[in-house]
């Protein structure tokens, strides 16, 4: 029982990746732009959404959705730090992925500052609910709720793979590739 338990965990996890991997493909092969400040913009999303949920008390879809906007202010960052002020493109995601690991530092220490520990697993299952603990995966029993979370997670990675192929073929969406593959004529 334990290899299932484990497969759909991992099945999980890699459709949550595949997420991220279709933002990974959009900067590095269309843009032609290698944004490394990814390695800091997820953790300040993880640290600010638990901060949103543990210290305010915001439901998780709405912290998650609050966190979208801080990590667009990153990139938006490393975007200024490129145009603005003329620095290549791989520096300034260097920049922003190095100023980001002290900002995620200094936000962790916030936490456990005031009390919150390692163990936020613990707190959560005691005062949170989760974004999958709703009466979809309860209307199935309890058996079937890793399989109702895969099914939801594989139906959100496939809207989302439809939406990056549907933009992509609008006007701006042609502008986008362009952009990557000859800055000058755009």
């Amino acid at each position: 029982m334990l290899f299932f338990g484990t497969t759909i965990d991992g099945l999980q996890m890699g459709l949550c990746f595949a997420v991220i991997a279709l933002g990974v493909y959009i900067s590095y092969s269309i843009l032609d732009f290698p944004d490394l400040s990814v390695d800091g913009t997820f953790p300040l999303g993880g640290v600010v959404c638990t901060i949103l949920m543990l210290k305010l008390g915001l439901p998780p879809i709405l912290a998650t959705f609050l966190t979208f906007f801080v990590g667009l202010l990153a990139g938006t960052v490393t975007g200024l730090l490129h145009v603005k002020f003329k620095i290549s493109k791989l520096l300034s995601g260097i920049i922003v992925m190095t100023a980001l690991l002290s900002v995620n530092l200094a936000l962790t220490k916030l936490l456990t500052r005031n009390g919150y520990t390692t163990t936020i697993f613990a707190y959560r299952s005691e005062n949170l609910t989760g974004i999958f603990d709703g009466k979809l995966t309860e209307l199935f029993g309890k058996g079937a709720k890793d399989y109702v979370i895969l099914a939801i997670l594989l139906f959100i990675v496939i809207v989302l793979k439809l939406a990056v192929d549907w933009f992509l073929k609008t006007n701006l969406g042609y502008l986008l590739r362009a952009t990557g593959d000859n800055e000058m004529l755009v």
